[in-house]
C-alpha cells in the first residue's frame, strides 16, 4: 500500500508539471504572437477584465464554462462594452464593478444569431463563467479613454483619381439611377446632381415631373441649382460658352451668398459674427471660409432607404461649436470639443454612422416621422470618446458631439 501511495503521488506531481508545461508553451505561443493568456477555473472579476482587455478595447478569444458554452459555444471573440459611467467608475476604482455578476461584450467573427448577438450586447456573459483570455495585443495608447492626446482614426486611405474631361458624369449618374432603384432617398445636392445628368445622358426620359423642376414654359432652365451641376459638367468637358461662363460665375456667387448668409446667421445664434471672426480670428476665418466654398453634402447611408446625412446646417451647427481649430472664446466649453484634429472629423464620423446604419434603418422603418438618438447611457463608443448622436426626421445630422464626463 506504501509503494502504490508513493506511486499515486508521483502521478500527481507529474500531471501538475505536465499542466505547469502546457501552460507555459501555451503563454510563450500567445507572447510571440502579440497576445496574452490568462486562465483561471473560478473565472475572472470585472477589475482583471478590464484590466487585461477592457481599458484598452483589446481583443479577447474567451473559453468558456459549460453553462455559458451551451448557450454561445465554447469560445468567443469580442471586445467588452462599457457604458461611459461604468468607464468613468472603472478609471477611479478598478474594483468598483466587481459586485455586478455579468460583462457585456460585442461578438466580432458574426458566429452568432442575432437574438445571441443583442443578448450578449445588452446583458453580458457570466465573468464566472469565463475561465479563459486570449488577448490580443492594445490599441495605440492615445486612443483609450481618460487620454487627453488626440484621437488617431483607424481608417485605411484608399487613393481615388478623377477620369476628367466630364467621364466622371456616368459613373455619378450610375450611382445615382441605383440608389433610386433600390429605393434610397437622395439628399438634396444629390436629387438635383441627378436631374442635371439626366438631362444631359437621358434627357429624352425626364419625366413631367422633372421637366416642370427644371424648364420654365419656353424650355429654359429656371432650377439654379440643376444649372450649376449642369454647367459644371460642360466645365468639365471644355465646352462652355462665354454665356454659360457668365451663368456659372453667377450661380458660384448666388451659392456662396447663400451660404454665407446661412453661416452668419449661426455665428450670430453664438455671439459672432463674420466681422468679428475675420478682425480678431483671421485664420479660423480662413478655415471656415475654405470649409464654406468645399462643402458638398455628405451621406452615411449607401444601404437602407432612410437617408442620413449631414446638411451645411450639420456642417456648420458640428464645426462651429465642437472642432477646436474653429473655436473662439471658448464657445461652448472646451470639454465638448472633439478630441480630434479637424482633419480627421470626417472619418470618424463615417465609421460611427456608418456603423449606426443599420440600427437607424430598422428605427426609422418603425417611426418614419421621429428623430433618432444615441445619447446618455447609449452614447456611442468609438476610439476612446462616447459620441451623442441625434438625427432630425428627414435624416440630416441634428448634432454629433463628444460625450461631456460627469
Amino acid at each position: 500500500m506504501e509503494i502504490n501511495n508513493n506511486i499515486d503521488i508521483s502521478a500527481k506531481e507529474l500531471l501538475s508539471l505536465l499542466k505547469q508545461q502546457i501552460d507555459f508553451l501555451e503563454n510563450q505561443m500567445a507572447e510571440r504572437c502579440g497576445m496574452k493568456l490568462y486562465k483561471s477555473v473560478d473565472g475572472f472579476t470585472q477589475e482583471k477584465i478590464y484590466e487585461y482587455a477592457g481599458a484598452k478595447d483589446c481583443v479577447a478569444t474567451l473559453t468558456l464554462s459549460q453553462e455559458s458554452a451551451e448557450v454561445y459555444g465554447e469560445s468567443l471573440t469580442v471586445v467588452f462594452v462599457y457604458y461611459q459611467k461604468e468607464r468613468m467608475a472603472l478609471e477611479k476604482d478598478r474594483m468598483a464593478l466587481n459586485d455586478i455578476s455579468n460583462v457585456k461584450a460585442k461578438e466580432l467573427l458574426g458566429e452568432l444569431d442575432e437574438t445571441l448577438y443583442a443578448q450578449l450586447l445588452k446583458d453580458g456573459i457570466p465573468t464566472k463563467d469565463i475561465v479563459e483570455m486570449l488577448v490580443g495585443p492594445a490599441s495605440e495608447e492615445n486612443n483609450t479613454y481618460g487620454s487627453s492626446l488626440l484621437r488617431n482614426p483607424k481608417v485605411l486611405e484608399i487613393p481615388f483619381q478623377s477620369e476628367g474631361n466630364g467621364d466622371d458624369i456616368f459613373f455619378m449618374y450610375g450611382a445615382l439611377c441605383h440608389f433610386i432603384a433600390d429605393g434610397i432617398e437622395l439628399t438634396p445636392e444629390e436629387h438635383n446632381e441627378y436631374l442635371a445628368y439626366k438631362m444631359v445622358l437621358e434627357r429624352e426620359k425626364l419625366t413631367e415631373k422633372e421637366r416642370k423642376e427644371i424648364f420654365d414654359e419656353n424650355g429654359a432652365i429656371v432650377n439654379q441649382e440643376v444649372g450649376y451641376f449642369w454647367l459644371l459638367w460642360k466645365k468639365d468637358t471644355g465646352k462652355l460658352t462665354e454665356k454659360n461662363k457668365t451663368d456659372l460665375m453667377q450661380l458660384s456667387q448666388n451659392r456662396l451668398a447663400n451660404r454665407f448668409g446661412i453661416a452668419d446667421k449661426e455665428l450670430q445664434s453664438m455671439g459672432l459674427s463674420f466681422e468679428k471672426l475675420v478682425k480678431s480670428y483671421p485664420e479660423k476665418a480662413a478655415l471656415l471660409f475654405s470649409k464654406i466654398i468645399s462643402f458638398h453634402e455628405h451621406r452615411y447611408n449607401v444601404v437602407g432607404k432612410h437617408l442620413l446625412y449631414m446638411s451645411f446646417e450639420s456642417f456648420l451647427h458640428i464645426y462651429l461649436r465642437h472642432v477646436k481649430e474653429l473655436a473662439v472664446e471658448n464657445q461652448f466649453g472646451e470639454r465638448s470639443k472633439f478630441q480630434l484634429a479637424e482633419k480627421d472629423l470626417k472619418a470618424t464620423m463615417d465609421i460611427v454612422l456608418g456603423a449606426l446604419n443599420d440600427e437607424y434603418q430598422t428605427y426609422k422603418d418603425e417611426h418614419p416621422d421621429n428623430r433618432f438618438f444615441r445619447k446618455g447611457n447609449m452614447a456611442y463608443y468609438y476610439n476612446g470618446d462616447y459620441y451623442d448622436v441625434d438625427i432630425l426626421p428627414d435624416g440630416q445630422i441634428g448634432s454629433f458631439y463628444k460625450r461631456i464626463d460627469k
